[in-house]
């Protein structure tokens, strides 16, 4: 049922960007429905989201996206330090950086990391990692925003996504 749900949700963000209807969005409204979502209010968060900082996106999308981020940083990172999450208007655009302090995914994955079923450790199994869709599904969800998103390893541990929108 999940991984059908997933699947669904894969096909739905896969659509063109000219087919999805943009809107102003606040930031932090939306962060804080997806921490409230995700139950991820026992993890230790450090938020840095001006309450007026607004994005060009739809709603659903991009709360999919960003849930799916929190959701890996929590089970994957959760225990290992604070998840940090910012935002910044940076020109036309505003920044979302998304870093946690856990493992990091290993190198020769990277490049793979957001191919549908890609999964940073062949331990991961569907029972423990789920389908190794959630970052295909960011993916498709930002681009359909018409936005970016990319990811690299801290330095000395952790992971940090980066998403960029437009502001409206």
């Amino acid at each position: 049922s999940e991984l059908v749900d997933e699947l669904l949700m894969f096909s739905k963000a896969g659509m063109k960007s000219g087919d999805i209807k943009l809107k102003p969005v606040l930031l932090a409204e939306i962060f804080q429905h997806v921490v409230d979502r995700e139950g991820a209010a026992a993890a230790k968060l450090d938020v840095d989201i001006d309450d007026d900082l607004t994005v060009s996106a739809d709603p659903t999308l991009l709360s999919r996206a960003l849930g799916n981020l929190l959701r890996n940083a929590v089970r994957y990172a959760g225990q290992a330090g604070p998840i940090e999450l910012r935002a910044k208007k940076n020109g036309k655009d505003v920044q979302i950086t998304l870093a946690d302090q856990g493992p990091g995914i290993p190198s020769e994955i990277m490049p793979h990391i957001f191919d549908p079923f890609s999964r940073p450790e062949q331990a991961r199994s569907r029972d423990t990692g789920g389908a190794g869709l959630g970052l295909s599904i960011v993916k498709s969800c930002i681009e359909a925003c018409g936005g970016k998103v990319d990811c690299r390893n801290r330095d000395p541990k952790g992971l940090e996504v980066c998403v960029t929108l437009k502001s409206p």
